[in-house]
Protein backbone atom coordinates (compact mmCIF):
# COMPACT_ATOMS: atom_id res chain seq x y z
CA UNK A 1 0.00 0.00 0.00
CA UNK A 2 1.24 3.49 -0.72
CA UNK A 3 1.43 6.03 2.45
CA UNK A 4 0.55 8.95 2.61
CA UNK A 5 3.71 10.67 2.28
CA UNK A 6 4.42 8.85 -1.09
CA UNK A 7 0.70 9.89 -2.68
CA UNK A 8 2.48 13.34 -4.64
CA UNK A 9 4.89 10.75 -6.29
CA UNK A 10 2.39 7.80 -7.02
CA UNK A 11 2.66 8.57 -10.82
CA UNK A 12 6.44 8.73 -10.83
CA UNK A 13 6.76 5.14 -8.62
CA UNK A 14 3.60 3.31 -10.99
CA UNK A 15 5.84 4.11 -13.96
CA UNK A 16 9.25 3.14 -11.65
CA UNK A 17 7.95 -0.28 -10.72
CA UNK A 18 8.28 -1.66 -14.76
CA UNK A 19 10.59 -3.92 -16.05
CA UNK A 20 13.64 -4.11 -17.26
CA UNK A 21 13.00 -1.50 -19.60
CA UNK A 22 13.74 1.06 -21.96
CA UNK A 23 16.54 3.13 -23.52
CA UNK A 24 18.16 5.31 -21.07
CA UNK A 25 18.55 9.13 -22.24
CA UNK A 26 21.52 9.49 -24.12
CA UNK A 27 21.79 13.82 -23.84
CA UNK A 28 24.42 14.68 -22.25
CA UNK A 29 24.60 16.07 -18.37
CA UNK A 30 24.87 20.12 -18.00
CA UNK A 31 28.62 21.72 -17.81
CA UNK A 32 29.62 21.94 -14.26
CA UNK A 33 31.03 25.49 -14.26
CA UNK A 34 33.85 23.49 -12.12
CA UNK A 35 35.06 22.06 -15.45
CA UNK A 36 34.08 18.65 -17.16
CA UNK A 37 37.73 17.43 -17.52
CA UNK A 38 38.98 15.31 -15.09
CA UNK A 39 42.39 14.72 -15.14
CA UNK A 40 44.62 11.44 -13.26
CA UNK A 41 48.12 12.55 -14.43
CA UNK A 42 50.47 13.68 -11.89
CA UNK A 43 53.06 16.49 -12.84
CA UNK A 44 56.93 15.71 -12.17
CA UNK A 45 57.12 16.75 -8.75
CA UNK A 46 54.37 14.68 -7.33
CA UNK A 47 51.82 17.55 -6.79
CA UNK A 48 48.83 17.71 -8.64
CA UNK A 49 48.68 19.85 -11.96
CA UNK A 50 46.10 23.08 -12.23
CA UNK A 51 43.59 21.16 -13.68
CA UNK A 52 40.79 22.37 -11.44
CA UNK A 53 39.40 19.21 -9.24
CA UNK A 54 36.20 17.65 -9.39
CA UNK A 55 33.42 17.77 -7.08
CA UNK A 56 31.16 14.77 -6.69
CA UNK A 57 27.78 13.87 -4.86
CA UNK A 58 26.99 10.48 -4.54
CA UNK A 59 24.07 9.28 -2.70
CA UNK A 60 23.28 5.71 -1.39
CA UNK A 61 20.97 4.03 0.92
CA UNK A 62 21.24 4.06 4.32
CA UNK A 63 21.86 0.50 6.21
CA UNK A 64 22.98 1.43 9.24
CA UNK A 65 23.85 4.39 12.03
CA UNK A 66 25.26 7.84 10.01
CA UNK A 67 25.97 10.52 12.45
CA UNK A 68 29.15 12.49 12.26
CA UNK A 69 31.05 9.33 11.32
CA UNK A 70 29.61 10.46 8.00
CA UNK A 71 31.84 13.00 7.60
CA UNK A 72 34.98 10.93 9.47
CA UNK A 73 34.38 8.51 6.05
CA UNK A 74 34.40 11.11 3.52
CA UNK A 75 37.50 13.11 4.99
CA UNK A 76 39.21 9.73 4.50
CA UNK A 77 38.04 8.80 1.31
CA UNK A 78 38.88 12.00 0.03
CA UNK A 79 42.60 11.69 1.47
CA UNK A 80 42.71 8.74 -1.44
CA UNK A 81 40.59 10.57 -4.01
CA UNK A 82 41.75 14.24 -3.86
CA UNK A 83 44.96 12.96 -4.38
CA UNK A 84 44.80 9.62 -7.38
CA UNK A 85 42.23 10.82 -9.55
CA UNK A 86 41.99 14.43 -8.81
CA UNK A 87 38.15 14.06 -7.16
CA UNK A 88 36.62 15.54 -3.88
CA UNK A 89 33.67 13.24 -3.13
CA UNK A 90 30.52 14.14 -0.99
CA UNK A 91 28.65 11.85 0.50
CA UNK A 92 24.76 11.42 1.56
CA UNK A 93 23.00 8.06 2.93
CA UNK A 94 19.19 8.03 2.78
CA UNK A 95 17.12 6.40 4.95
CA UNK A 96 15.47 3.53 3.00
CA UNK A 97 11.98 4.22 3.47
CA UNK A 98 12.54 7.48 1.62
CA UNK A 99 14.83 6.76 -1.10
CA UNK A 100 12.36 6.09 -3.73
CA UNK A 101 10.66 10.04 -2.64
CA UNK A 102 14.55 11.43 -2.61
CA UNK A 103 15.50 10.14 -6.05
CA UNK A 104 12.46 11.51 -7.32
CA UNK A 105 12.52 14.58 -6.22
CA UNK A 106 16.22 15.20 -6.86
CA UNK A 107 15.56 14.05 -10.84
CA UNK A 108 12.60 16.32 -11.23
CA UNK A 109 14.39 19.64 -9.98
CA UNK A 110 17.52 18.24 -12.24
CA UNK A 111 19.37 18.27 -8.61
CA UNK A 112 23.04 17.30 -8.74
CA UNK A 113 23.78 13.83 -8.03
CA UNK A 114 26.63 12.29 -9.68
CA UNK A 115 26.47 8.53 -8.85
CA UNK A 116 24.24 6.40 -6.78
CA UNK A 117 23.14 3.42 -5.97
CA UNK A 118 19.76 1.97 -7.49
CA UNK A 119 17.31 -0.03 -5.36
CA UNK A 120 15.93 -3.42 -6.27
CA UNK A 121 12.04 -2.21 -6.61
CA UNK A 122 10.73 0.97 -6.73
CA UNK A 123 10.91 4.76 -8.69
CA UNK A 124 15.17 4.27 -7.40
CA UNK A 125 15.16 0.86 -9.27
CA UNK A 126 17.23 0.24 -12.14
CA UNK A 127 14.12 -1.25 -14.52
CA UNK A 128 12.28 2.15 -13.40
CA UNK A 129 15.12 4.79 -13.85
CA UNK A 130 15.71 3.53 -17.28
CA UNK A 131 12.42 3.16 -18.22
CA UNK A 132 12.03 6.74 -17.46
CA UNK A 133 15.12 8.15 -19.43
CA UNK A 134 16.82 8.97 -16.12
CA UNK A 135 20.06 7.49 -16.21
CA UNK A 136 23.32 8.01 -18.46
CA UNK A 137 24.85 6.07 -20.53
CA UNK A 138 28.21 5.28 -19.08
CA UNK A 139 29.72 2.64 -21.90
CA UNK A 140 32.32 4.95 -23.33
CA UNK A 141 33.09 6.10 -19.90
CA UNK A 142 33.78 2.70 -18.63
CA UNK A 143 35.92 2.49 -21.13
CA UNK A 144 38.18 5.34 -20.70
CA UNK A 145 38.36 5.19 -17.00
CA UNK A 146 36.24 1.70 -15.98
CA UNK A 147 39.06 -0.89 -16.66
CA UNK A 148 39.41 -2.26 -13.33
CA UNK A 149 35.63 -2.69 -13.30
CA UNK A 150 35.32 -4.32 -16.76
CA UNK A 151 37.49 -7.00 -15.27
CA UNK A 152 36.22 -6.94 -12.67
CA UNK A 153 32.78 -8.17 -13.44
CA UNK A 154 33.13 -9.56 -16.74
CA UNK A 155 30.98 -8.55 -20.32
CA UNK A 156 28.25 -10.95 -19.57
CA UNK A 157 27.54 -9.68 -16.33
CA UNK A 158 27.47 -6.13 -18.13
CA UNK A 159 25.15 -7.16 -20.45
CA UNK A 160 22.46 -7.53 -18.03
CA UNK A 161 22.76 -3.66 -17.35
CA UNK A 162 23.03 -2.69 -21.12
CA UNK A 163 19.93 -2.22 -23.33
CA UNK A 164 20.47 -1.49 -27.21
CA UNK A 165 24.56 -1.85 -27.02
CA UNK A 166 24.54 0.99 -24.35
CA UNK A 167 25.45 0.00 -20.65
CA UNK A 168 23.62 2.62 -17.90
CA UNK A 169 24.94 1.06 -14.69
CA UNK A 170 27.13 -1.71 -12.76
CA UNK A 171 25.67 -4.24 -10.58
CA UNK A 172 27.47 -4.55 -7.31
CA UNK A 173 29.89 -7.03 -7.47
CA UNK A 174 28.76 -9.53 -4.74
CA UNK A 175 27.62 -12.92 -4.32
CA UNK A 176 24.73 -13.26 -6.95
CA UNK A 177 23.87 -16.62 -7.13
CA UNK A 178 20.53 -16.41 -4.03
CA UNK A 179 18.86 -18.97 -2.22
CA UNK A 180 15.71 -18.69 -0.47
CA UNK A 181 15.90 -19.22 2.83
CA UNK A 182 12.95 -19.90 5.75
CA UNK A 183 14.64 -17.34 8.46
CA UNK A 184 13.22 -18.06 12.09
CA UNK A 185 14.20 -17.05 15.63
CA UNK A 186 16.65 -19.75 17.10
CA UNK A 187 15.47 -18.42 20.73
CA UNK A 188 11.99 -20.02 20.13
CA UNK A 189 12.77 -22.71 18.20
CA UNK A 190 15.11 -24.08 21.09
CA UNK A 191 12.54 -23.07 24.15
CA UNK A 192 9.98 -25.21 22.09
CA UNK A 193 12.24 -28.14 21.02
CA UNK A 194 12.38 -27.43 17.69
CA UNK A 195 15.79 -26.41 16.48
CA UNK A 196 16.57 -30.02 15.54
CA UNK A 197 13.38 -30.16 13.75
CA UNK A 198 13.50 -26.50 11.56
CA UNK A 199 17.38 -27.48 10.91
CA UNK A 200 16.74 -30.76 8.83
CA UNK A 201 13.57 -29.08 7.66
CA UNK A 202 12.60 -30.38 3.54
CA UNK A 203 9.44 -29.72 3.02
CA UNK A 204 6.77 -26.33 3.77
CA UNK A 205 4.46 -29.17 5.54
CA UNK A 206 6.70 -29.54 8.56
CA UNK A 207 7.60 -25.37 8.11
CA UNK A 208 4.00 -25.40 8.95
CA UNK A 209 3.82 -27.77 11.98
CA UNK A 210 6.50 -25.43 13.38
CA UNK A 211 4.04 -22.37 12.73
CA UNK A 212 1.38 -24.29 14.52
CA UNK A 213 3.87 -24.56 17.84
CA UNK A 214 5.07 -21.07 17.88
CA UNK A 215 1.00 -19.92 17.39
CA UNK A 216 -0.33 -21.67 20.25
CA UNK A 217 2.49 -20.51 22.64
CA UNK A 218 3.39 -16.77 21.85
CA UNK A 219 1.68 -14.07 20.95
CA UNK A 220 3.34 -12.76 18.23
CA UNK A 221 2.42 -13.70 14.29
CA UNK A 222 4.30 -17.09 13.70
CA UNK A 223 4.94 -15.46 10.11
CA UNK A 224 5.67 -12.46 8.33
CA UNK A 225 4.51 -10.72 4.90
CA UNK A 226 7.60 -9.39 3.43
CA UNK A 227 7.20 -5.54 2.30
CA UNK A 228 3.61 -5.40 0.56
CA UNK A 229 2.31 -8.59 1.81
CA UNK A 230 4.81 -11.16 0.19
CA UNK A 231 4.95 -14.34 1.51
CA UNK A 232 5.31 -17.36 -0.77
CA UNK A 233 5.88 -15.12 -3.78
CA UNK A 234 9.37 -14.13 -4.65
CA UNK A 235 10.34 -13.32 -7.96
CA UNK A 236 11.78 -16.31 -10.15
CA UNK A 237 10.63 -19.38 -7.75
CA UNK A 238 7.49 -21.89 -7.02
CA UNK A 239 7.39 -22.03 -3.18
CA UNK A 240 5.37 -25.13 -2.40
CA UNK A 241 5.49 -28.79 -1.15
CA UNK A 242 8.91 -30.19 -0.78
CA UNK A 243 11.80 -28.40 -1.23
CA UNK A 244 13.23 -30.98 -3.72
CA UNK A 245 10.14 -30.07 -5.84
CA UNK A 246 10.80 -26.48 -5.78
CA UNK A 247 11.32 -24.98 -9.05
CA UNK A 248 12.85 -21.63 -10.60
CA UNK A 249 12.01 -20.04 -13.35
CA UNK A 250 13.50 -16.62 -15.75
CA UNK A 251 11.68 -13.33 -15.16
CA UNK A 252 13.79 -11.43 -17.63
CA UNK A 253 14.27 -9.04 -15.06
CA UNK A 254 10.72 -8.06 -14.69
CA UNK A 255 10.26 -6.58 -11.61
CA UNK A 256 6.67 -6.62 -11.91
CA UNK A 257 7.01 -10.65 -12.10
CA UNK A 258 4.51 -10.64 -14.73
CA UNK A 259 6.70 -12.26 -17.29
CA UNK A 260 7.53 -16.04 -17.20
CA UNK A 261 9.64 -18.54 -18.74
CA UNK A 262 10.38 -21.97 -18.17
CA UNK A 263 14.31 -22.93 -18.23
CA UNK A 264 14.66 -25.32 -21.07
CA UNK A 265 11.82 -23.55 -23.19
CA UNK A 266 11.83 -20.52 -25.08
CA UNK A 267 8.00 -19.43 -24.75
CA UNK A 268 6.77 -17.03 -22.24
CA UNK A 269 3.48 -16.69 -20.25
CA UNK A 270 1.58 -14.92 -18.03
CA UNK A 271 3.30 -15.82 -14.22
CA UNK A 272 0.35 -14.80 -12.18
CA UNK A 273 -2.21 -17.34 -14.39
CA UNK A 274 -0.02 -19.74 -13.81
CA UNK A 275 -1.33 -23.50 -11.92
CA UNK A 276 1.41 -22.64 -9.65
CA UNK A 277 0.93 -18.97 -8.73
CA UNK A 278 -2.52 -20.41 -7.82
CA UNK A 279 -1.57 -22.98 -5.83
CA UNK A 280 0.72 -20.74 -3.84
CA UNK A 281 -2.08 -18.49 -3.37
CA UNK A 282 -4.69 -21.24 -2.09
CA UNK A 283 -1.72 -21.93 0.35
CA UNK A 284 -1.22 -18.57 1.83
CA UNK A 285 -4.82 -17.93 2.02
CA UNK A 286 -5.01 -21.07 4.17
CA UNK A 287 -2.06 -20.05 6.42
CA UNK A 288 -3.76 -16.14 6.73
CA UNK A 289 -6.87 -18.05 7.78
CA UNK A 290 -5.09 -20.11 10.74
CA UNK A 291 -3.30 -17.52 12.04
CA UNK A 292 -0.50 -17.82 11.00
CA UNK A 293 0.68 -14.71 8.72
CA UNK A 294 1.27 -11.25 10.70
CA UNK A 295 -2.18 -9.89 10.33
CA UNK A 296 -1.15 -6.30 8.84
CA UNK A 297 1.06 -7.89 6.03
CA UNK A 298 -1.23 -5.82 3.41
CA UNK A 299 -0.65 -2.70 4.24
CA UNK A 300 2.67 -2.71 6.38
CA UNK A 301 5.72 -1.23 5.23
CA UNK A 302 8.14 -3.21 7.48
CA UNK A 303 10.48 -5.78 6.08
CA UNK A 304 10.28 -9.32 7.73
CA UNK A 305 13.44 -8.23 10.07
CA UNK A 306 11.97 -5.24 11.08
CA UNK A 307 9.10 -7.33 12.54
CA UNK A 308 10.78 -9.88 14.34
CA UNK A 309 13.44 -7.29 15.47
CA UNK A 310 9.68 -5.69 16.82
CA UNK A 311 8.77 -9.58 18.53
CA UNK A 312 5.80 -8.87 15.89
CA UNK A 313 6.77 -12.16 13.76
CA UNK A 314 8.88 -15.47 14.70
CA UNK A 315 10.05 -16.03 11.03
CA UNK A 316 9.91 -14.94 7.39
CA UNK A 317 10.87 -16.22 3.86
CA UNK A 318 13.50 -14.44 1.86
CA UNK A 319 16.16 -14.53 -0.84
CA UNK A 320 19.45 -14.34 0.33
CA UNK A 321 22.97 -15.76 -0.02
CA UNK A 322 25.70 -17.13 1.54
CA UNK A 323 26.58 -15.97 4.80
CA UNK A 324 22.95 -15.51 5.42
CA UNK A 325 22.84 -16.00 9.20
CA UNK A 326 25.38 -13.84 10.35
CA UNK A 327 23.61 -11.03 8.11
CA UNK A 328 20.20 -11.67 9.35
CA UNK A 329 21.08 -11.72 12.94
CA UNK A 330 22.51 -8.59 12.87
CA UNK A 331 19.45 -7.10 10.61
CA UNK A 332 16.82 -8.61 13.30
CA UNK A 333 18.49 -8.36 17.12
CA UNK A 334 18.45 -12.67 17.26
CA UNK A 335 20.18 -15.29 16.77
CA UNK A 336 18.49 -16.87 13.56
CA UNK A 337 18.34 -19.92 12.18
CA UNK A 338 17.87 -20.01 8.32
CA UNK A 339 17.18 -23.43 6.19
CA UNK A 340 17.89 -23.26 2.48
CA UNK A 341 15.04 -24.22 0.25
CA UNK A 342 15.96 -23.29 -3.21
CA UNK A 343 19.08 -21.69 -5.16
CA UNK A 344 18.79 -19.62 -7.96
CA UNK A 345 21.60 -19.27 -11.21
CA UNK A 346 22.79 -15.79 -11.89
CA UNK A 347 20.50 -13.93 -13.85
CA UNK A 348 19.16 -10.60 -15.47
CA UNK A 349 17.32 -9.54 -12.17
CA UNK A 350 19.66 -10.19 -9.49
CA UNK A 351 22.31 -8.60 -11.43
CA UNK A 352 20.08 -5.52 -11.67
CA UNK A 353 19.01 -5.72 -8.14
CA UNK A 354 21.36 -3.41 -6.79
CA UNK A 355 23.82 -1.04 -8.97
CA UNK A 356 25.45 1.88 -9.41
CA UNK A 357 24.38 4.23 -11.85
CA UNK A 358 25.03 8.04 -13.20
CA UNK A 359 21.95 9.74 -13.30
CA UNK A 360 21.22 12.57 -16.08
CA UNK A 361 21.39 15.17 -13.02
CA UNK A 362 25.16 14.06 -13.02
CA UNK A 363 27.28 17.29 -13.95
CA UNK A 364 30.60 15.24 -13.10
CA UNK A 365 30.12 11.88 -15.06
CA UNK A 366 33.66 11.27 -15.80
CA UNK A 367 34.61 11.98 -12.04
CA UNK A 368 31.51 9.55 -10.82
CA UNK A 369 32.96 6.71 -13.15
CA UNK A 370 36.65 7.20 -12.42
CA UNK A 371 35.63 6.53 -8.37
CA UNK A 372 33.46 4.00 -9.44
CA UNK A 373 36.45 2.33 -10.67
CA UNK A 374 38.14 2.86 -6.99
CA UNK A 375 35.03 1.06 -5.69
CA UNK A 376 35.74 -2.04 -7.41
CA UNK A 377 39.56 -1.99 -7.38
CA UNK A 378 40.89 -0.43 -4.26
CA UNK A 379 39.94 -2.23 -1.10
CA UNK A 380 40.39 1.14 0.81
CA UNK A 381 37.69 2.62 -0.08
CA UNK A 382 35.43 -0.81 0.00
CA UNK A 383 36.23 -0.77 3.79
CA UNK A 384 35.65 2.68 4.05
CA UNK A 385 32.11 2.74 3.02
CA UNK A 386 31.15 -0.32 4.06
CA UNK A 387 32.22 -0.11 7.80
CA UNK A 388 33.58 2.93 8.37
CA UNK A 389 37.34 4.44 9.52
CA UNK A 390 39.42 1.48 10.83
CA UNK A 391 40.13 1.69 14.45
CA UNK A 392 37.10 4.30 15.36
CA UNK A 393 34.34 2.90 13.79
CA UNK A 394 35.58 -0.92 13.68
CA UNK A 395 38.76 -2.81 14.03
CA UNK A 396 40.34 -5.65 12.72
CA UNK A 397 40.89 -9.57 14.88
CA UNK A 398 42.32 -12.58 13.15
CA UNK A 399 41.27 -10.87 9.53
CA UNK A 400 37.51 -9.96 10.64
CA UNK A 401 36.12 -6.76 11.18
CA UNK A 402 34.09 -6.29 14.27
CA UNK A 403 32.96 -3.17 16.66
CA UNK A 404 35.16 -1.42 18.70
CA UNK A 405 35.02 -2.65 22.36
CA UNK A 406 32.14 -0.85 24.09
CA UNK A 407 30.13 -0.21 20.90
CA UNK A 408 26.98 -1.99 19.08
CA UNK A 409 25.03 -1.39 16.11
CA UNK A 410 23.11 1.19 17.93
CA UNK A 411 26.11 3.14 19.16
CA UNK A 412 28.64 3.19 16.50
CA UNK A 413 28.64 6.34 14.45
CA UNK A 414 29.39 4.79 11.12
CA UNK A 415 28.15 1.25 9.81
CA UNK A 416 26.77 -0.01 6.69
CA UNK A 417 26.68 -3.42 4.67
CA UNK A 418 29.18 -4.91 2.50
CA UNK A 419 27.02 -6.07 -0.72
CA UNK A 420 26.15 -2.98 -1.27
CA UNK A 421 29.66 -0.95 -2.38
CA UNK A 422 31.45 -1.87 -5.73
CA UNK A 423 33.29 -5.18 -5.07
CA UNK A 424 32.27 -7.38 -2.32
CA UNK A 425 34.98 -9.11 -2.27
CA UNK A 426 37.67 -6.37 -1.03
CA UNK A 427 35.51 -6.09 2.36
CA UNK A 428 36.78 -7.81 5.56
CA UNK A 429 34.66 -9.71 6.36
CA UNK A 430 31.80 -9.02 9.40
CA UNK A 431 32.44 -11.16 13.10
CA UNK A 432 30.77 -14.46 12.45
CA UNK A 433 31.74 -15.20 9.63
CA UNK A 434 35.27 -16.81 8.72
CA UNK A 435 38.57 -15.03 7.86
CA UNK A 436 38.50 -16.80 4.35
CA UNK A 437 34.88 -16.28 3.75
CA UNK A 438 34.77 -13.71 0.64
CA UNK A 439 36.70 -17.52 -0.53
CA UNK A 440 33.55 -18.91 0.34
CA UNK A 441 31.53 -16.94 -1.19
CA UNK A 442 33.33 -16.98 -4.78
CA UNK A 443 33.67 -20.23 -5.01
CA UNK A 444 29.61 -20.43 -4.24
CA UNK A 445 28.94 -18.21 -7.10
CA UNK A 446 31.39 -19.57 -9.05
CA UNK A 447 29.46 -23.08 -9.11
CA UNK A 448 26.34 -21.71 -8.81
CA UNK A 449 25.31 -21.54 -12.59
CA UNK A 450 24.46 -18.53 -14.81
CA UNK A 451 21.04 -18.54 -16.70
CA UNK A 452 21.64 -19.35 -20.41
CA UNK A 453 19.17 -16.16 -20.88
CA UNK A 454 21.49 -13.76 -19.06
CA UNK A 455 22.45 -10.58 -20.87
CA UNK A 456 18.68 -10.41 -22.72
CA UNK A 457 17.64 -6.84 -21.79
CA UNK A 458 14.26 -5.63 -22.40
CA UNK A 459 13.33 -2.17 -24.02
CA UNK A 460 10.23 -0.85 -22.75
CA UNK A 461 9.92 2.24 -24.10
CA UNK A 462 6.98 1.25 -25.98
CA UNK A 463 4.68 -0.26 -23.59
CA UNK A 464 4.98 2.80 -21.32
CA UNK A 465 1.10 2.67 -20.75
CA UNK A 466 0.52 -1.15 -20.43
CA UNK A 467 3.58 -1.34 -17.92
CA UNK A 468 1.84 1.67 -15.71
CA UNK A 469 -1.88 -0.02 -16.11
CA UNK A 470 -0.76 -3.44 -15.23
CA UNK A 471 1.28 -2.05 -12.28
CA UNK A 472 -1.58 -0.17 -10.82
CA UNK A 473 -3.42 -3.36 -10.77
CA UNK A 474 -0.97 -5.38 -9.76
CA UNK A 475 -0.41 -3.18 -6.81
CA UNK A 476 -4.10 -3.11 -6.41
CA UNK A 477 -4.39 -6.77 -5.99
CA UNK A 478 -1.22 -8.61 -5.35
CA UNK A 479 -0.48 -7.51 -1.63
CA UNK A 480 -3.63 -8.56 -0.44
CA UNK A 481 -3.89 -11.55 -2.41
CA UNK A 482 -0.15 -12.94 -1.59
CA UNK A 483 -0.51 -12.94 2.32
CA UNK A 484 -3.76 -14.74 1.87
CA UNK A 485 -5.59 -11.14 3.50
CA UNK A 486 -7.95 -11.14 0.62
CA UNK A 487 -9.27 -14.65 -0.15
CA UNK A 488 -9.08 -16.60 -3.49
CA UNK A 489 -12.15 -14.90 -3.88
CA UNK A 490 -10.85 -12.40 -6.10
CA UNK A 491 -8.32 -14.11 -7.95
CA UNK A 492 -10.14 -13.86 -11.07
CA UNK A 493 -10.78 -10.50 -10.63
CA UNK A 494 -7.38 -9.71 -11.01
CA UNK A 495 -6.33 -11.90 -14.10
CA UNK A 496 -9.27 -10.25 -16.24
CA UNK A 497 -7.93 -6.80 -14.83
CA UNK A 498 -4.47 -7.31 -15.87
CA UNK A 499 -5.37 -8.47 -19.49
CA UNK A 500 -7.86 -5.53 -19.88
CA UNK A 501 -4.57 -3.14 -18.67
CA UNK A 502 -2.67 -5.16 -21.62
CA UNK A 503 -0.64 -7.99 -19.95
CA UNK A 504 -1.06 -10.15 -23.51
CA UNK A 505 0.87 -6.99 -24.77
CA UNK A 506 3.27 -6.92 -22.67
CA UNK A 507 4.19 -10.20 -22.78
CA UNK A 508 3.88 -10.39 -26.83
CA UNK A 509 6.61 -7.67 -26.70
CA UNK A 510 9.01 -9.35 -24.63
CA UNK A 511 8.60 -12.84 -26.63
CA UNK A 512 9.04 -10.69 -29.64
CA UNK A 513 12.52 -8.82 -28.55
CA UNK A 514 13.26 -11.79 -26.91
CA UNK A 515 13.06 -14.11 -30.36
CA UNK A 516 15.55 -11.57 -31.73
CA UNK A 517 18.01 -12.02 -29.47
CA UNK A 518 17.53 -15.26 -29.70
CA UNK A 519 18.57 -15.74 -33.14
CA UNK A 520 21.58 -13.35 -32.89
CA UNK A 521 22.99 -15.52 -30.04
Amino acid sequence: MVKGRYLALLLVVCMGLSMISGCGNSEEPASNSVGDSVGTEKPDDGSLDDEDMAEINVMYISMGNATTGLQDVEDAINEITETEINTHVNLEMVEAGSYDQQVSLRLAGNEKTDLMVTFPEGASSFASMTALNQLYPITDLLDEYGSGIINTVGQDVLNATTINGETYAVTTWRSLVTSVYICMRTDMLEEQGLLEKAQSMTSFDEYEEILEVIKNNYSMAPMAGSINGVTLQLAGTNLLGDFADCEVYETHGDTLRLVAMDYGTTEMYNHYASEEYKAMLEKVTEWYEKGYVYKDSMTTEDSGETLVKNNATFSFIQNSEIGVETAKAAACGYDMTCVKVITMPIDTLSCTKFTWAVPTSATEPEAAVKFLNLMYTDERIANLLSWGVEDLHYQVVDGVATYIEGQDVSSCEYHSSDFLFGNQFLVKPWEGQSADFRDQAMAEMESGGKSEFLGFSMDTSTLTNELTAVNNVIQEYRPGLECGASGMGVYEEFLEKLETAGASKVIDEYQRQFDEWKAQQ
